[in-house]
């Protein structure tokens, strides 16, 4: 646990640097499909940042090993005997200051060993340790983020259950399905409608599904609002949206993995305008996008 602030520190560093990047790239680059490659590049990045423990485990099993090898036996070597004792290797006790044996103490006590240093003893209540402090923090904020999400995601779910009904007009349902077999979609989501909607919008993960605005949608302005939801979902843009807010849950203390969230939106947006014009003659470009332009002016119209 003590690598987890270094190895988020050092995925932050990377992360931050290619968030920049890729920034400046969708600044700098004017192809055609550059959008649709930015979006590739934000799917390995959040990839790569959304898990940072298995770059812990794996550096410390990269970590040296120490082996411990038992000491071999002591080899004693027997003393020579020597054939005749001499009076000159018998040993003589210690003589006193008057060549006489030392005396015991006069207590009668035995004499003691000179006494050995006592190592000293650890304190009772060591000092917090910084990484653990730091992991506090980072777990806090990070459980903070996703409880809010995971808070309004089950909001938004319950007003969909109250508010919202199938499409029971028989002329969105014919361009829905028709745009479906254009895409070659097997699976579709749901096509409902909801009252407060001001535009349609894809919504779900798990349970897909587009919704429609109460109020009658005809002609063009319902065909290019359909297109621009079900690319969106043969794209499966949402579940790169869900992604980059992960990692921004993870990396709450970055200011730029806000940012990142913001480029992805931008992003998966025009790259998937790309992917509808390209179903489109050319005769229907000015139409589709002032039909984008005017459902971007609601969305700013409801947030002010």
């Amino acid at each position: 646990m003590n690598h987890l602030p270094l190895t988020l520190g050092a995925l932050t560093l990377g992360g931050s640097a290619a968030v920049l990047l890729l920034a400046w790239a969708g600044r700098s680059t004017r192809s055609r499909y550059g959008a649709k490659w930015r979006c590739w590049a934000w799917v390995l990045l959040c990839l790569r940042l959304a898990v940072p423990l298995p770059l812990i485990f794996h550096g410390e099993a990269r970590a040296p090993i120490r082996m411990e090898l038992p000491n071999p036996p002591a080899v004693v070597q027997r003393p020579a005997i020597p054939n005749s004792p001499t009076p000159s290797n018998t040993p003589e006790p210690p003589q006193g200051a008057q060549g006489t044996p030392p005396s015991p103490p006069e207590d009668g006590s035995a004499a003691q060993p000179p006494s050995l240093p006592t190592p000293a003893q650890p304190e009772e209540n060591p000092p917090p340790d910084l990484s653990r402090l730091l992991i506090a923090v980072w777990l806090a904020g990070a459980a903070a983020m996703l409880g809010w999400n995971g808070i309004s995601h089950i909001r938004f779910l319950s007003y969909l259950r109250r508010w919202s009904a199938p499409v029971n007009d028989w002329d969105a349902v014919e361009a829905f399905n028709h745009l479906g077999d254009q895409l070659h979609l097997h699976r579709r989501p749901r096509l409902l409608v909801c009252q407060g909607l001001k535009v349609p919008m894809l919504a779900g993960t798990l349970r897909p599904a587009i919704l429609l605005p109460q109020g009658k949608i005809t002609g063009e302005e319902l065909a290019f609002s359909l297109l621009h939801e079900l690319t969106h979902f043969r794209r499966g843009d949402i579940w790169l949206k869900t992604l980059a807010m992960w990692v921004n849950a993870l990396y709450w203390f970055n200011p730029l993995m806000w940012l990142l969230v913001r480029l992805v939106e931008r992003d998966t947006e025009l790259a998937c305008d790309e992917d509808a014009l390209r179903r489109l003659s050319p005769r229907d470009y000015s139409a589709y996008g002032q039909t984008i332009l005017s459902a971007v002016a609601k969305l700013q119209t409801k947030h002010q």
